[in-house]
């Protein structure tokens, strides 16, 4: 699950294998997974506040996989530990309808299913129960006190719950990937984590201008560019954004190969933030 990714030092960041972005019918030459170096005072931060932010997206997980990634893949959902392996069971449930996946915005014209976010799919619902337990779980190298901080910020959080979502889109329009994680918990926390995001997304962007939200004035955003291919020299655009909506704190991440453009990132961030605030007109 992506709320078990660690947030890595300045000489750990890694490097893996990712091509571009395709239509499930095309074939293209492969490149590298875009990586980023994390200042470690920023990593012991976040670890510190509380893992759920780094989970949310404030722009220092690892861009995943394009094309390798089962874009067929399930919705998935979490099982209470009450269900065994036993007898006959029937098959794992997708996600039930509920009203944090009623939040993500559907696949506007021209996306299909992105890759997997992570260990639970492209398009996933986690309760606030497996959540927790998963943050407590992490091996996030925090002492002991820190984890006693970590966890009386998580019993304040009033957790309710998280959901995630990615989007593909081809050569023709820009091939881009983004990603669309949702954390819905007390208003007034999440309004505290939501500037706390937007600190870090301003630490960690690389120069130049952010656009602006129209129509949502409290969002933020973020331009980048990840390393990638062979000795770092391939450059791949990328547009972290963060705004909190009610008792809903969403995280925004796009990146793409050439003809990647910051407006269509923006323009879909904007389409999620207006579906947050009426579902069903944005799409």
């Amino acid at each position: 699950m992506s709320e078990q990714r660690n947030v890595t030092d300045p000489e750990a960041a890694a490097e893996a294998e990712v091509p571009v972005v395709v239509r499930p019918e095309q074939e293209q030459p492969a490149t590298a997974r875009p990586v980023r170096k994390v200042n470690r005072k920023v990593a012991v931060l976040v670890a510190a506040a509380v893992g759920v932010v780094a989970l949310a997206g404030s722009g220092l997980w690892a861009a995943n996989a394009l094309g390798d990634a089962d874009r067929t893949s399930p919705t998935r959902y979490w099982l209470s530990e009450e269900h065994t392996t036993l007898g006959t069971q029937p098959p794992v449930p997708s996600v039930p309808p509920n009203e944090l996946t009623g939040k993500l915005l559907p696949l506007p014209k021209e996306y299909w299913p992105g890759p997997d976010v992570d260990a639970e799919g492209n398009d996933y619902y986690v309760p606030a129960e497996k959540a927790l337990q998963s943050f407590k779980d992490a091996r996030t190298g925090l002492s002991g006190g820190e984890r006693v901080e970590r966890d009386k910020m998580l019993a304040d959080l009033k957790l309710k719950g998280l959901a995630g979502r990615s989007y593909a889109r081809g050569e023709g329009y820009g091939a881009a990937i983004a990603e669309i994680r949702l954390v819905q918990a007390d208003p007034q926390q999440i309004a505290k984590f939501g500037e706390f995001t937007k600190k870090l997304i301003e630490l960690t962007a690389a120069d130049g201008e952010a656009p602006q939200i129209d129509g949502h004035a409290q969002a933020k955003c973020g331009l980048d560019q990840l390393n990638g291919g062979k000795g770092d020299k391939k450059k791949i655009d990328a547009l972290d954004c963060v705004a909190v909506e009610g008792d809903v704190l969403v995280t925004f991440r796009m990146y793409g190969s050439k003809g990647f453009a910051v407006k269509d990132a923006a323009g879909l961030f904007k389409q999620q933030l207006d579906h947050l605030k009426s579902p069903g007109e944005s799409a």
